[in-house]
């Protein structure tokens, strides 16, 4: 699946096609598109089905989102959209910015929510006796300004929950950027996707995972599963805001699953991340089952308080168990250690292989290590194209020559999502030690505290387009011929909607690329959803 950034904008022989939306997974061809601003949005909430667009224009919302029972289907979900950062929400005293009840095969994205410094949580599947959702999708939403506490929150779950999607969301300046779980232990985040985010500035976590009792997956089926938690390709910085003492807290903590029945199987596959500076606490605390691979490891602030900058201990009664830790580069001045693991439950393995770490004491406590390269945090400069003081000025790409040695077997990390890969998304040598495979010039993404790009689209334009861009609908605005191609696609179904939310056009293609006549449809503004087979897209054409 591609998932494509709708803030680019893509051009093609002088034409411009924005991006409004991205896919959405499993979209059915009978959508009907309501068009709702701040005035109506609330008449149409209960009224939604599966299949149903809410597209919300550009305006101020000073009421909240109550979504209380909507259930779509994997085929057909509930779509609620806006126009990016020109759609806001802002925060009231009453209530959290969007509440979510009894939800499933929901899709919430891409407009902005504006706290205001209230005692309230942005988004949160609320932790109401009866409570759950499933398959919610949460893309593209801008947050800042949850900050009363470090108990608010940006994104949380305080229910049983499985099989979300956090993806491409913006949350600074919070109490808590995710607090997936409860503090009891009672209500587990099964099977999420947590990707491509940026969480800065916030006070306590970045990220929580709580930790799971026994028994407590046995309460639906679908948690009633052997699982993983995937958290790839973020950005974890608590450069500014932390707080310090005993309200200190790491940028991502993941808590320990059941030690038996549902979930005693289940893992954590964290890689691709960057994290950022933490003055007063570790930039990574976990235990249980943790494949830990492909991320980078920065912080230029040695923390008081003796924190280790990748910590893997006991919490909440289990310790770690299965832990793989490969191909990490870890560049951190915290004094107490770089990666360390502490009380391991015997009955299991920790691996360390194939890291670069340049800290004091760099890697401590694993009884199986293999192809590391470590030094202390001042060397850095020795291995790396640029250890520069602040983030626009570090390349941890290797220097020719540097960070490699004999081949590592991969045999050991070859059922993991990403094991054949590096930061970069390239192949990966297994000669190489760290998160990047290559030497002498980073193709890649330049380290900064924003979202990354997705994997699938390439850095660079060629022919005005870029290459591997499955959908393109141009010219727009557009005056007498719409073209649309789908690369790759079989068959393809197009609806073009009026900004009323009226159907204008439905047709299906199985051919690359079709023409639409356009000329005789009134000018003004029209949406268009091209759907091929599990994939959707959302454009914003204007007919001049």
């Amino acid at each position: 699946m591609k998932v494509l950034n709708p803030r680019i904008a893509f051009k093609k022989k002088g034409y411009l096609c924005l991006f409004y939306f991205l896919i959405i997974m499993n979209f059915g061809s009978k959508a009907a598109l309501i068009t709702a601003g701040p005035g109506n949005y609330t008449t149409f909430l209960n009224t939604l089905v599966s299949g149903d667009t809410l597209l919300l224009t550009s305006g101020v919302y000073t009421n909240n989102l109550t979504l209380n029972g909507l259930n779509g289907t994997i085929t057909d979900p509930i779509v609620i959209l806006g126009m990016g950062n020109s759609t806001i929400f802002q925060g009231q005293t009453c209530c959290n910015t969007i509440s979510i009840t009894q939800c499933s095969y929901l899709e919430i994205s891409n407009f902005k929510l504006e706290g205001q410094g209230l005692n309230i949580d942005a988004v949160k599947a609320e932790g109401t006796v009866g409570n759950w959702v499933h398959h919610i999708t949460i893309s593209y939403l801008n947050i800042s300004g949850y900050n009363a506490s470090q108990q608010n929150v940006g994104i949380s779950t305080k229910c049983a929950a499985w099989d979300c999607v956090f993806r491409k969301n913006i949350i600074k300046n919070t109490g808590t950027g995710m607090y997936l779980g409860n503090s009891n232990g009672e209500n587990p985040f099964v099977n999420g996707l947590i990707e491509y985010n940026f969480i800065g500035n916030t006070m306590g976590y970045n990220i929580e995972i709580k930790h799971q009792l026994d028994t407590v997956r046995d309460d639906f089926a679908g948690t009633s599963v052997d699982g993983k938690t995937i958290i790839s390709h973020n950005v974890f910085s608590k450069d500014s805001g932390a707080a310090s003492g005993s309200n200190a807290r790491p940028n991502l903590l993941v808590g320990g699953f059941p030690l038996t029945g549902w979930g005693a199987q289940d893992y954590y596959e964290i890689y691709g991340n960057l994290f950022y500076n933490n003055p007063t606490e570790a930039l990574f605390q976990g235990t249980g089952n943790i494949m830990m691979y492909q991320n980078i490891f920065i912080n230029q602030v040695d923390p008081s308080g003796g924190q280790r900058a990748v910590y893997f201990t006991p919490q909440n009664g289990v310790s770690p168990q299965d832990i793989k830790v490969f191909h990490n580069t870890v560049w951190t001045a915290n004094s107490n250690g770089g990666i360390r693991i502490y009380n391991p439950d015997p009955g299991f393995h920790q691996y360390c292989y194939g890291n670069a770490v340049f800290s004091a004491q760099a890697i401590t406590n694993f009884t199986d290590t293999l192809h590391n390269i470590t030094d202390v945090y001042s060397n850095a400069g020795n291995y790396f194209l640029s250890a520069g003081n602040s983030l626009n000025t570090i390349n941890l790409y290797p220097q020719a020559g540097q960070l490699t040695g004999a081949l590592t077997v991969d045999t050991l990390f070859q059922s993991l999502n990403a094991w054949q890969q590096d930061f970069n998304g390239d192949l990966y040598d297994w000669t190489y030690r760290g998160a990047y495979s290559g030497c002498c010039s980073n193709p890649g993404w330049t380290l900064q505290l924003d979202t990354m790009f997705f994997s699938s689209i390439v850095s660079q334009l060629q022919d005005d387009i870029l290459d591997d861009l499955k959908v393109l609908c141009f010219p727009n605005p557009v005056i007498n011929e719409l073209k649309i191609t789908a690369k790759g696609a079989k068959e393809f179904q197009i609806d073009v909607f009026g900004i009323m939310g009226q159907k204008m056009i439905s047709v299906q293609s199985n051919k690359e690329a079709i023409t639409i006549p356009f000329e005789d449809y009134p000018t003004g503004i029209y949406y268009i959803i091209i759907t091929e087979y599990n994939e959707r897209f959302v454009f914003k054409l204007n007919k001049i």
